[in-house]
């Protein structure tokens, strides 16, 4: 699995501080040429580059500069999904160079002085260094072989040409040493003065003319001491022990040609390399890592984050610039990730702002004497919260998905509380979707449905027009909040017993007192059962003068499904489905008169292969008919056709769709001695040899082919029983065991005691 961008950035911190460590040069590390310019001398103006703003990887960290360019490690990922670091030398032009691919034996290393020397290692050891000029970088490098000069070494850090090694003694001591090549010569010079109590080296940085190391002393965990080096004499020219307290061996070290600036705590302690004064800043207690530089007589300080991280309000996220001698401090970036020297007593910057982006900046002092940030390399990220993409309509069609679908938005970055709402335009009604975490993307299983939490089963949505909102809150407070909107249509093909057009089944009951009400149901996910979606609502009265009520499917053409009732005389009456919810049903229409002769009907499913849905009536001579659905109002039903013999031996019959797996519609029949069985379509309006399913089936009243109604796109069977229960079989699929173990469900449960249910269908 992918590190998230969290892991990632702190992955990347660590390498370069691995570098530091084991290569002893630290993120603030700057180029050196053969003659470096003083380090307090700043440029009153920045100079032009002489191209536009060159595009940057994204990812892409500066470590170390020189007059020609900067050193740049991007991370990367190849197909497989293996991390590593690429090394670029980057030019104003745009071109750049590669030192070192992801995976080769070893990296590119940061120059610890204002330098277009590039030491690349040729094996993670770091046992051979080349030493690559990037003003001549079709050149042949210069090679130094560590391991030809015996003893244990460990390159701590690069100073223009010059190594710095740790060296272990055969005694077991540690010693610094300056290597270096002229020709085919090696020149191996042991450091004077260093303390005897040098454990391991764990930062480096320096100044024309100056190496800075902090070590770790021998005996202890997290303090740390700093030295300063003489490159030229090779001898320690100062000791800066642990402010009281000690300090962390994280804390930045910075050095110019008169101060040394440490990090401590909530504060910057600043050394005056001459007098040994210190002097306090205070500037807050920011986490590891972080970034500290010095120019001129500024100090540059922040958080080290990523694009999008950090905590709003935190005073240390963006990179602020304080002067040595006192005064206001000044904002230079929104935030900051990385910080090096550059040439004429300038910096470069891995940041961003809201109104420039993501890239590398150079620091420098503007004509009024206060510091400033120019973009000089842009990776085309937004550092402020924008929306690049969503993958969300223009039409969501529900049913391949079985009514759930992923919704997702891609943001200029995943750090932020977002709140996501699709509202259906005609009713109003609402999803509503909050995520305080998006590192893993924003986005979400929407499950067809309104509700004010992903938790909640809520009410299935209805089809037709949305808009979507979403509202995102930065996490770190970096720009404004983002609002974006847009539309889409949610679609679904029609669903045999849904009323109200969302995609769900619906129950109609005939109540006590002869009205009738329709329960939409829905699926939940969470508690793996279908529940009522919402109360029940009424639909009309006077129904207590059907003998007959059945939901019939698409009979008549509008896509929704009908209702059929037959009077005590015998007429068939058609209430045509809308589709709408405030009127399910249209007003009743004629069509047919002698239905007495019947005793039970089936309808629902598309028994004869035309895409319609299909009448079946059984009467007192236990013939069972056909009545073919034809789409025609007017006339909703063909001639009848009769399909065979000896039905009355079963008190219940139900139309179930495709419930096993096959073409054509189903349906279920139950004997009187409680047997169900099933009777598969052979889409001709003729059946299979039935199949038994089980005993104990008089024990409900109600066998309803109820449609899917657990949202895995197969037909399920509902049941309604005395004693006030109510169970969903779920359907397999496959006709050897059509259904699952019942699940009891609420809907239906909640209404009987108020209405008196007396027929469901």
């Amino acid at each position: 699995m992918s590190p998230s961008p969290t892991a990632r950035r702190r992955l990347a911190a660590a390498v370069i501080t691995a570098l530091a460590v084991t290569a002893g040069t630290a993120v603030t590390a700057v180029p050196a040429t053969a003659t470096p310019a003083a380090t307090g001398a700043v440029t009153a103006t920045p100079a032009a580059d002489p191209l536009p703003v060159p595009k940057l990887p994204t990812k892409t960290e500066v470590i170390s500069s020189g007059t020609s360019g900067f050193l740049g490690t991007t991370e990367h990922y190849d197909r497989d999904g293996t991390y590593g670091y690429e090394y670029r030398w980057y030019r104003p032009d745009g071109t750049s160079t590669l030192l070192s691919e992801a995976y080769s034996a070893g990296p590119a290393l940061p120059n610890a002085l204002v330098s277009d020397i590039v030491p690349v290692a040729d094996t993670y050891d770091y046992g051979v260094i080349r030493l690559r000029d990037m003003t001549a970088p079709d050149a042949a490098p210069v090679v130094i072989d560590l391991r030809q000069l015996g003893s244990t070494r460990k390159v701590v850090a690069t100073y223009g040409s010059t190594l710095l090694v740790q060296v272990r003694t055969a005694s077991g001591s540690q010693e610094l040493h300056l290597v270096s090549k002229s020709g085919t010569t090696v020149s191996d010079v042991t450091v004077k003065g260093v303390p005897a109590d040098l454990d391991s080296v764990i930062t480096a940085t320096g100044t024309p003319g100056t190496a800075v190391v902090s070590y770790r002393p021998v005996g202890t965990d997290w303090s740390k001491t700093v030295l300063a080096i003489d490159l030229v004499t090779g001898a320690v020219t100062g000791t800066y022990p642990p402010p009281a307290g000690g300090s962390s061996e994280y804390e930045p070290v910075v050095v110019s040609a008169t101060k040394l600036v440490r990090w401590h705590g909530e504060n910057l302690v600043v050394s005056d390399r001459a007098s040994g004064t210190d002097t306090t800043i205070a500037v807050g207690q920011a986490d590891d890592p972080k970034v500290l530089s010095l120019f001129g007589d500024w100090v540059a300080y922040g958080r080290s984050t990523g694009t999008g991280e950090g905590v709003a309000g935190d005073p240390l996220l963006p990179l602020t610039a304080r002067p040595l001698t006192g005064g206001q401090t000044v904002k230079l970036l929104d935030r900051v990730s990385s910080v090096v020297p550059a040439p004429n007593g300038t910096l470069l910057a891995r940041g961003g702002t809201v109104d420039e982006g993501e890239g590398v900046y150079r620091i420098t002092l503007g004509a009024d004497g206060l510091p400033t940030a120019q973009l000089i390399a842009a990776t085309g990220e937004s550092t402020a919260l924008t929306l690049l993409s969503t993958n969300v309509g223009p039409v969501v069609d529900l049913d391949p998905g079985n009514n759930r679908v992923h919704l997702h938005w891609e943001m200029s970055h995943d750090h932020a509380s977002v709140t996501v709402e699709l509202i259906h335009k005609k009713s109003g009604r609402l999803y509503r979707y909050a995520m305080t975490d998006t590192s893993s993307g924003t986005g979400f299983l929407w499950r067809g449905n309104f509700a004010t939490s992903e938790g909640e089963p809520g009410k299935a949505a209805f089809n037709g027009d949305y808009t979507w909102k979403l509202t995102a809150k930065p996490n770190n407070g970096i720009g404004e909040d983002l609002h974006a909107t847009g539309d889409f249509k949610v679609v679904r093909k029609p669903k045999i017993h849904d009323f109200n057009d969302n995609g769900s089944p619906d129950l109609l009951f005939r109540a006590r007192s002869g009205s009738l009400y329709r329960l939409d149901t829905m699926y939940d996910a969470w508690n793996r059962k279908v529940v009522p979606g919402e109360g029940a609502e009424y639909i009309g009265g006077g129904w207590q003068g059907y003998s007959l009520i059945e939901s019939v499917g698409d009979i008549a053409g509008t896509t929704a499904p009908d209702v059929v009732g037959r009077d005590a005389a015998g007429v068939l009456w058609l209430h045509q489905g809308t589709g709408d919810e405030a009127k399910e049903l249209a007003d009743r229409v004629r069509i047919g008169a002698g239905w007495n002769i019947y005793t039970q009907l089936a309808a629902g499913s598309d028994v004869t292969g035309d895409g319609r849905a299909d009448i079946l009536a059984t009467d007192t001579a236990g013939v069972m008919w056909l009545y073919k659905g034809t789409g025609n109002a007017s006339a909703p039903l063909a001639n009848r056709t009769k399909v065979g013999a000896g039905w009355n031996i079963y008190n219940q019959i139900s139309a179930v769709g495709n419930v096993a797996g096959a073409a054509a519609g189903d349906f279920v029949a139950r004997d009187k001695a409680g047997v169900l069985w099933l009777y598969l379509g052979n889409g001709n309006g003729t059946f299979a040899s039935r199949i038994r399913v089980g005993g104990g089936w008089n024990q409900y009243s109600q066998i309803v082919g109820i449609g899917d109604a657990t949202m895995d796109g197969r037909a399920d069977l509902y049941v309604y029983g005395p004693n006030n229960t109510s169970y969903v079989y779920p359907g397999t699929g496959s006709w050897r065991t059509p259904f699952q173990t019942r699940v009891p469900t609420d809907a239906l449960v909640i209404n009987s005691s108020g209405y008196g249910i007396n027929h469901v269908t």
